[in-house]
């Protein structure tokens, strides 16, 4: 399966059924595929051939989700920027993926020229909002285009989207996810937590991270949810749209969990709609998690995963334990592996480390990425032995659990002693001085 056939059989199935909804603005699936449809069909007629990169420079907002499947449809390769960057390293990227197309937000358009005379691989510019001179109109390029599905063949290893890593070891790397490994990692998201046809989830995170694309956009589209999209992230923008949509699922990161938690007026929300919280992004402190399960329930899993492969481990409900001091350990962990990923605590020779050791996390899977972009001796070092090679470090205990520690690159060797990141952040949670 590739990942236009998602939007064409939802359309199918589900024609009347809202699809996204960003602020005054809702779309069924007919709708929303419809829209997909005229901006694919757009791209390819401004010259962009199928295997061609786009690079999207958007805040949140629903036509980032239909880039996300107008691009696949079109055998185009969707490269999200984030924003946050400087000028220096968003033309970094650009030029790295050698698009020839960005799509742009009309707040940006200062940015953009200011870098557009770095950018030689870019031909077209598509703004949306505001028309300016020298760039398309998105909404006037779906209006005049056909709705008709476009004719591109695609094969589930053709590459979907190019992925920038943060560059915390040097320079952001494009990591190539194919069809098929986002359709896996979409699989892992879907059967762990349960979903269904019926979910409703709510996008908190920058829809240009890789988390809510795997955990939120793609896996709810399998099924048919319906994806709520959240501009920018605030305790009570979220709480309101959670009670007005019956929100069931979010994908969180601790600190805005934390956020949530600290909101003044939480309770004067309605949140019984929610069923499913998955946290990701970081370690999750204990004590977070145990407060947290106190005032939502126990609704919460703990993910853990990367950008080249999606999910490697959950720890799910059931392990949520506060009672008894060996269940309660299991807090700190990020859980077992997933469904149809292998993983492994392993030293510097490669072999499994017994329980309490620290190792280095690998991985197998079919939803691990494809490889890095022009960089394949990264590559080959990243995936040698069949295995992803995360770089994070972590111990393992007798029934399996893992319990991540920190980045290898960010341990600190104290008196002969290493120190990992972990256990200075949980340190620096319990001062009652920092938020």
């Amino acid at each position: 399966m590739v990942l236009g056939e998602l939007a064409r059989r939802n359309a199918r199935r589900y024609p009347k059924k809202t699809a996204v909804v960003f602020e005054n603005n809702r779309y069924t699936f007919k709708e929303f595929n419809c829209r997909v449809n005229g901006l694919a069909n757009a791209l390819l007629d401004m010259g962009v051939c199928k295997g061609d990169r786009i690079a999207v420079l958007l805040d949140s907002c629903h036509q980032y989700i239909e880039i996300y499947w107008a691009g696949p449809k079109a055998g185009i390769v969707v490269a999200p920027l984030n924003p946050s960057l400087t000028a220096q390293d968003l033309a970094y990227i650009i030029n790295d993926s050698e698009a020839n197309t960005l799509i742009l937000g009309q707040n940006y358009v200062e940015l953009v020229n200011s870098i557009r005379s770095n950018l030689p691989t870019i031909k077209n510019l598509i703004i949306v909002g505001t028309a300016f001179e020298g760039m398309k109109g998105y909404e006037d390029l779906i209006s005049k285009h056909s709705s008709d599905e476009p004719s591109v063949e695609i094969d589930e290893n053709d590459i979907a989207y190019l992925l920038y890593s943060s560059g915390t070891t040097g320079l952001p790397k494009g990591v190539m996810i194919t069809h098929r490994q986002a359709i896996e990692t979409a699989l892992n998201y879907i059967l762990v937590p349960r979903l269904t046809h019926d979910d409703i989830t709510l996008v908190v995170l920058p829809t240009h991270w890789a988390g809510p694309l795997y955990v939120a956009i793609l896996t709810h589209f399998y099924l048919g949810g319906t994806i709520v999209v959240l501009k920018e992230f605030s305790p009570q923008a979220a709480l309101e749209t959670i009670e007005r949509e019956r929100v069931t699922h979010i994908f969180i990161a601790s600190p805005l969990l934390a956020s949530l938690l600290e909101y003044p007026q939480l309770n004067k929300y309605d949140f019984k709609s929610l069923r499913r919280v998955l946290i990701g992004g970081s370690a999750t402190p204990e004590e977070l998690l145990k407060q947290a399960i106190a005032t939502f329930g126990n609704i919460f899993i703990n993910g853990y995963g990367l950008v080249e492969q999606g999910s490697l481990t959950f720890l799910l409900q059931e392990d949520m334990a506060l009672e008894g001091p060996e269940k309660k350990k299991r807090l700190r962990s990020c859980g077992k592996e997933a469904l149809n990923v292998r993983v492994r605590v392993v030293n510097e020779e490669e072999q499994d480390v017994p329980p309490g050791e620290v190792g280095e996390v690998i991985s197998q899977g079919d939803n691990v990425m494809k490889g890095y972009w022009k960089m394949p001796e990264m590559t080959a070092e990243t995936l040698r032995g069949g295995y992803l090679h995360t770089g994070d470090l972590a111990t393992v205990d007798e029934e399996g659990y893992i319990y991540l520690m920190g980045r290898k690159k960010d341990t600190i060797i104290s008196g002969g002693r290493s120190i990992y990141p972990t256990e200075i952040e949980e340190v620096i949670y319990h001062h009652p001085s920092i938020a």
